[in-house]
């Protein structure tokens, strides 16, 4: 138990500054690029998501192999020709990625997006270096998910911490610099992706465990032993995937490139809420395929409800506040209050939506160790069959605040519906707890407080007294929604006992 609280600690705090990296820039990416531009760099976000389809199922197959062999001592020595067999296939698909977003740059350019203030050919050639800096990074998640999947999060998160702030800060000397455009922007994310690849790849093959005395070869046995499972997860990923991009699919497709721009400031801020949710997935995922694998279901059924209730207090702290004062966070954020105004809505529903989709996450993982992967393939399959219709209906009527709808009426109904035909087949008899123990006490908690303080507080100023009250209502936010879960106060109140 303490190395996974190591593995969770070490992935909150690398998730935390991504986060940070990922949103403290982007006011001055819109004032140095400008929001035609800076919907290119959400455009890039939709593109690098929907390119993980090509996985093929192979990281998430490597990660649940992985924490399956490495502690059998009759398998381990297959590991390093596993990950073989698989990279053998992750470079050249990289290559194919680039190749296909080059093609689709002057079609997306003049056909699809709808600049105002950008050139077509400026447009084209920036999403032509797009598809460079999108292919170079994609091999790095497949290394990533071989390091979660050996449990290996301190070295991961370290990894992802440093190119995240490489990334992040690294862009505006260049933007400074060298030149204040979405080009070079799109270069300089192509050359960290590249040695974020190429590091991630380094390391994976340091910490794996000694194989045969001979070099680790392709194995073809391997696709096939795998191949089932990661059939399901190519599913999943698609059908995923074409979901959570649908929104900036149409909006692109309808809307003015600044309103992409717009609602990619609002996911920003959502985003941020969703690698609080990520580092619970990515810790006890490995663990989870690890405890079923060894048959203990007395252990799995007591961390599945510890580890969702640790969930649900981060999850609904994050989302009652965001939620409640997003005005106040999106005005301290960007400084621009008509901005704020006009995505306060926008971003609570959307965050709305991330919050339940992040509670789905650990009976996901669950499903996953157990190697199911029917249910989020039938329910996904829903999602976007019933979602484009009304993906589209919305946006045409309702702009950016429609398409946050659908985000949230989806995630809703996976929480409805996939939750419970979920535990009619695994740990059956579990249901009523994960609803009424797990999920309703932090939510309850969190959003009483995060209301109490609203009405008792005034609108929160833009300077360093806003910020330290934002702190603080949040601190104590969290404190509330941890203090409600049952397994999560049995544990800090054991933990402090232990401490005197």
């Amino acid at each position: 138990m303490a190395a996974l609280r190591i593995n969770i600690l070490s992935n909150y705090a690398g998730q935390a500054w991504m986060a940070l990296m990922g949103v403290v820039f982007v006011p001055l990416y819109i004032r140095i690029l400008g929001i035609e531009a800076f919907g290119l760099i959400g455009l890039m976000l939709s593109i690098q998501a929907l390119s993980m389809v090509l996985d093929l199922g192979m990281g998430g197959a490597m990660n649940r192999e992985l924490s399956r062999r490495i502690h059998d001592a009759d398998a381990a020595h297959t590991l390093r020709d596993l990950v073989r067999t698989f990279e053998w296939l992750v470079w050249p698909i990289a290559a194919l990625v680039a190749v296909l977003i080059w093609l689709a740059s002057n079609p997306l350019s003049n056909h699809w997006l709808h600049p105002e203030h950008l050139s077509h050919a400026e447009t084209a050639h920036a999403t032509a270096i797009m598809g460079l800096a999108v292919a170079l990074q994609w091999p790095s998640s497949f290394y990533a998910n071989g390091l979660s999947g050996l449990e290996r999060q301190p070295v991961l998160n370290l990894i992802n911490a440093v190119f995240a702030t490489l990334r992040g800060a690294g862009v505006l000397a260049v933007l400074y610099w060298v030149s204040p455009t979405i080009s070079a922007f799109m270069w300089w994310y192509a050359a960290m992706g590249a040695c974020q690849s190429l590091v991630s790849a380094a390391t994976l093959w340091r910490v794996l465990p000694p194989g045969p005395q001979r070099r680790a070869v392709f194995c073809a046995e391997e696709l096939h032993a795998t191949k089932r499972f990661a059939g399901g997860l190519v599913a999943i990923m698609v059908l995923a995937v074409m979901v959570t991009q649908l929104d900036r699919v149409v909006i692109s497709a309808v809307l003015p490139l600044a309103e992409l721009g717009y609602f990619s400031l609002a996911m920003s801020v959502a985003a941020g809420m969703g690698r609080m949710i990520q580092p619970m997935f990515n810790a006890l995922y490995p663990r989870y395929s690890r405890l079923v694998s060894l048959n203990q279901q007395e252990s799995l059924t007591h961390l599945y409800h510890l580890s969702n209730q640790c969930l649900a207090a981060v999850v609904a702290a994050v989302a009652a506040m965001l939620m409640i004062f997003g005005r106040d966070v999106l005005y301290l954020w960007t400084g621009d209050a008509t901005t704020a105004s006009r995505l306060a809505l926008t971003l609570s529903i959307l965050v709305a939506g991330t919050a339940l989709n992040g509670m789905m996450n650990l009976p996901y993982a669950l499903q996953l160790a157990y190697g199911w992967t029917r249910l989020a393939v039938s329910t996904n399959l829903m999602a976007l069959v019933l979602g484009i219709p009304f993906c589209i209906w919305a946006v045409e009527h309702h702009g950016i605040v429609g398409a946050a709808y659908l985000w949230f009426t989806i995630n809703l109904g996976f929480v409805m519906i996939g939750i419970p035909l979920m535990h009619r087949r695994l740990l059956r008899g579990e249901l009523v707890r994960w609803y009424v123990a797990d999920m309703l006490p932090p939510v309850i908690a969190a959003a009483m407080l995060a209301l109490l303080a609203a009405w008792l507080l005034p609108a929160l100023s833009r300077s360093l007294q806003g910020i330290v009250q934002l702190a603080l209502v949040s601190g104590a936010t969290l404190i509330s929604a941890a203090m409600a879960a049952p397994l999560v106060r049995q544990h800090l109140t054991e933990w402090l006992v232990s401490r005197r």
